[in-house]
């Protein structure tokens, strides 16, 4: 029994049906030329692969019932909310770093993207902003280090004082975000080898096992 052949276009009508549209907006897409559209007698229909090409590279239009818009343009490119989202900001922080020039523009139906590629090239010369993933491995890391404010606190003396600790005893550091930590190892192995400073009563307790 041979299956039957699948279908390669639909009505204008069956169009609007599947992304909730009405007669006028409808054939408003059809006019913008957004897919392929041919005539069979007076009867103009949509062409099914070019429609469902179109629909993954926008995100404005949703189908009723079906997939999410925008898989192949989310490949390529983020919106200021996804940005927020990448990098766990407010859609409008978002929006200053887009006005800062940071990225390549790209405009999708009026709606305002930024490409990937864009994206990762700034995001790799800075590291002020981590995405959520990359934040999350850098909690894993600060827990093996102190920040210079935590030693500080530590010793009761100047943040200023602690930088001059880690460049005299050439502590270990290391770069975490827009951190520079020193590891615990070596404060502890420095702290032991001297007498001058002492640690204030509330760090004490917290000792090596933080």
């Amino acid at each position: 029994m041979e299956e039957p052949k699948k279908r390669t276009s639909m009505s204008v009508r069956e169009m609007g049906r599947l992304l909730g549209l009405g007669k006028t907006e409808s054939y408003y897409l059809v006019k913008k030329n957004y897919f392929k559209v041919i005539t069979v007698g007076t009867t103009m229909r949509v062409m099914i692969p070019s429609f469902e090409e179109w629909y993954a590279n926008q995100s404005f239009y949703k189908k009723v019932d079906g997939p999410e818009p925008g898989s192949q343009l989310k490949l390529t490119s983020v919106s200021a909310e996804e940005l927020g989202t990448l990098l766990g900001i407010s859609e409008a922080s978002a929006y200053d770093l887009i006005a800062k020039g940071h990225f390549e523009r790209i405009e999708v139906l009026g709606k305002m993207r930024i490409s990937n590629e864009s994206f990762w090239k700034w995001y790799a010369t800075q590291s002020i902003y981590r995405t959520l993933e990359d934040q999350a491995k850098d909690s894993e890391k600060m827990e093996s280090t102190l920040r210079m404010p935590e030693i500080a606190r530590m010793l009761g003396i100047h943040r200023n004082q602690v930088y001059d600790i880690v460049k005299r005893a050439n502590l270990e550091t290391i770069q975490i975000g827009r951190y520079k930590c020193v590891t615990k190892d070596s404060f502890y192995h420095w702290y032991e080898s001297q007498s001058r400073y002492t640690l204030k009563p509330d760090a004490q307790t917290k000792g090596r096992s933080e």
